[in-house]
């Protein structure tokens, strides 16, 4: 019997079965079966191996993600089964092969080949598990070309790379050379490509593509914190206790030991302030699921979490027994805009929340700038930055957006438009202290919209230049004066929106443009009018 089953697949194959439209029905049939044989242990020879691993490598390119994923498990357990007995030989050809695949110019191959890499065994892991690893953490990131990469293979990426590490760290000796190498390697190099994952806005015909790699980052910078945490627990309870109370400990005010953390305060930082990004963006789905992730890492019971800025004050926003609709715009930007007290946060939650506030989609924007208005304007709420003001933070954080995202359309297009509505709510106007702000502002614009083609940026910009021309001071004469040069723009439209604005300045400051220096100015024109 054992010998009529091994022989089905060749048969299947032999008559060509893989074509026609029963094809892939057939090819996901053929890789639930060897899956099933994998289990059962059936005896197989040296040639039937060969054929199988074949038949699943090809499944494995298959454009179909149903057929990858069902050749995917099959090899999760096949290759356990008959090929690690094999030996060192055996894993440096199969681990070389799916290394290769993700630079396959076939993407599906890619998309293969990452998922493939991830249910590796620590057997084969342990062999080469450096070139995997930095070939998973490459594969993760929108790479600097003129065509983006797939962004399904940057999703298996991610999701492969986090496998692997949980896998050789679940079995290797932690104070092993190799164990210690593994986890700094996923301290260094894999939790900065994860962060680098958390960048990824590619776009195309389906829309904001980019979420999918998002989500997939925060489910894995979840996993690799916990990942971190234990070793680092460990490494406590394995520390020597000093005899002698008077030396010098290496432990902190927590009992934990800070002279090999692997995870610090830098990383706990930067993880919060990524997952809080995304939990003010404009999409539902990733909002909740951000939120979602910040409650696990504030309160799991298995692993606690240290070194976590202003933890208070994200479990007052992120409360532990509240279920909430995080999804509802209502519900969670009011609560989360509140983030943006904590300085170390401000900056990058402020880069996501504009999105929202300066966004195309009205009942989002209307309710993320009202939080936004609600926030600056609430007298309950105690800045924690002692002596400055909340207009303030939030002058210096606009301004940061605007250096860091340069030439950024999908970021600096609704910065400015978030700038023109609080300008519009009387926000940064009327107000002392706001005169760097105005300048750097001022700067920023001019090669902002210098050469821009978005109308919109455009008209956002001239906007924010017309409140600015109202103020009284050496700023708003600078502004007029930026806002004049668009008169002559090439686009109509550009031209009228620039009048307008020139107008209603006018009307407010008579006395911007001198009586005399205007006579000057008419008599001029009149001149240049006649000799033409």
């Amino acid at each position: 019997m054992q010998r009529a089953l091994s022989g089905i697949v060749p048969a299947i194959e032999k008559v060509r079965l893989y074509r026609g439209k029963g094809g892939e029905i057939m090819r996901s049939a053929v890789s639930r079966f060897i899956a099933c044989i994998s289990i059962a242990a059936i005896s197989l020879n040296e040639k039937t191996k060969r054929s199988l691993v074949e038949t699943l490598n090809e499944n494995l390119r298959h454009p179909n993600s149903q057929i990858q994923c069902a050749a995917v498990d099959a090899l999760k357990h096949f290759i356990p089964t008959y090929l690690v007995s094999a030996g060192e030989k055996t894993g440096n050809g199969i681990i070389s092969k799916y290394v290769t695949l993700l630079d396959d110019p076939n993407v599906a191959a890619r998309r293969g080949g990452a998922l493939a890499l991830g249910i590796l065994p620590y057997e084969f892991l342990l062999i080469k598990w450096m070139p995997v690893m930095s070939k998973l953490c490459s594969s993760c990131t929108i790479e600097a070309k003129a065509d983006d990469p797939d962004v399904e293979a940057r999703v298996n990426s991610v999701r492969g790379l986090v496998l692997v590490c949980e896998t050789l760290t679940s079995n290797v000796e932690q104070s092993s050379n190799i164990g210690e190498s593994i986890y700094a390697f996923i301290k260094v190099k894999v939790m900065q490509a994860l962060f680098g994952a958390l960048d990824d806005y590619a776009v195309d015909n389906r829309g904001d593509v980019g979420s999918w790699v998002r989500e997939a980052a925060m489910d894995a910078l979840q996993r690799c914190t916990f990942i971190l945490c234990r070793r680092d627990g460990a490494a406590v309870r394995t520390a020597p206790v000093a005899k002698d109370k008077t030396e010098p400990s290496d432990m902190d005010a927590n009992g934990i030991s800070t002279t090999h953390q692997l995870f610090d305060s830098a990383i706990a930082q930067d993880l919060v302030a990524g997952i809080a990004k995304q939990a003010v963006e404009k999409i539902d789905k990733i909002r909740e699921i951000a939120v979602r992730t910040l409650h696990k890492i504030l309160y799991n019971q298995e692993q606690f979490i240290p070194f976590i800025p202003y933890r208070e004050l994200l479990e007052e926003v992120i409360p532990s027994n509240a279920d909430l609709e995080w999804a509802v715009p209502a519900v969670s930007y009011p609560r989360l805009v509140k983030i943006l007290q904590a300085t170390c946060y401000s900056k990058p939650v402020l880069s996501g929340l504009v999105i929202s506030t300066g966004g195309l989609q009205e009942s989002l924007r209307k309710v993320s700038t009202s939080a936004l208005v609600g926030y600056l304007q609430d007298p309950n709420i105690n800045t924690i930055d002692e002596g400055k003001s909340r207009e303030y933070l939030l002058s210096h954080d606009i301004l940061w957006v605007l250096q860091r995202y340069q030439k950024c359309d999908r970021v600096i297009t609704p910065t400015l438009k978030t700038i023109e509505t609080l300008l519009s709510k009387k926000i940064f106007l009327n107000k002392e202290g706001h005169g760097d702000f105005y300048y750097e502002l001022i700067n920023l614009l001019g090669s902002e919209l210098k050469g821009s083609k978005v109308f919109t940026k455009l008209c956002a910009g001239l906007s924010i230049l017309g409140y600015i021309s109202s103020q009284l001071d050496r700023t708003g004469t600078k502004a007029f004066s930026q806002l004049l040069t668009f008169l002559g723009h090439r686009y109509p439209k550009i031209r009228k929106a620039a009048a307008d604005q020139v107008y209603l300045v006018l009307l407010q400051n008579d006395n911007l443009i001198s009586q005399r220096h205007a006579g000057k100015e008419m008599l001029r024109k009149r001149g240049t009018r006649g000799q033409s």
